[in-house]
């Protein structure tokens, strides 16, 4: 199967939105075999597996019923071995694009704030805080919520949704005032 690619190498946006929809069918199907329950894919609990493995160098959490949880947990599990699949999908699809090129300092962000490495890992350490407040308040990651949301019709999927979106256009034009589509 030939994957058809945009003049620029990038996936089509329709070749994108069906592979998407298949693999969301297919991750829905997976985790009620594995998890034995009808369970919308997200890596929410695969984040809190990898916490509750702190049990083991914090024995005093060991008795928190939070973390019993989702150490025990199938679809914990699950979540938790997909954020490999994660890693590895994004890093095969950057090969497969032919525009794979690691930077440290993206060319836009130089443009707008400079070479300061410090900067850039406060400003996504600040982000990535964010992104995890709004995760809890959201009851569900943005994957969770726009992929398996969305295709449930789950209104309130459908407003974490609109506010991700905002709040990532009102982020953008913060940090990059002047730039702009092409």
């Amino acid at each position: 199967m030939k994957i058809k690619l945009t003049q620029n190498g990038e996936w089509h946006w329709l070749t994108g939105g069906i592979v998407v929809s298949l693999l969301s069918i297919a991750t829905y199907v997976l985790f009620e075999k594995l998890s034995y329950k009808d369970y919308p894919f997200g890596i929410t609990a695969g984040v809190a597996y990898i916490a509750a493995s702190f049990k083991y160098v914090f024995v005093s959490l060991a008795d928190n019923p939070v973390i019993q949880k989702n150490w025990t947990s199938p679809a914990a599990f699950v979540e938790f071995i997909m954020l490999f699949g994660i890693i590895l999908g994004a890093y095969i699809g950057a090969k497969l694009s032919k525009n794979y090129s690691p930077e440290v300092i993206p060319a836009v962000w130089e443009k707008y704030h400079g070479t300061n490495v410090w900067k850039r890992f406060g400003v996504v350490l600040l982000g990535g805080f964010c992104l995890g407040l709004g995760t809890m308040l959201a009851v569900g990651c943005t994957t969770g919520n726009i992929l398996q949301g969305w295709a449930h019709l789950s209104l309130g999927s459908m407003v974490a949704g609109a506010c991700f979106f905002i709040a990532g256009i009102i982020v953008a034009k913060l940090l990059y005032p002047k730039a702009g589509g092409r």
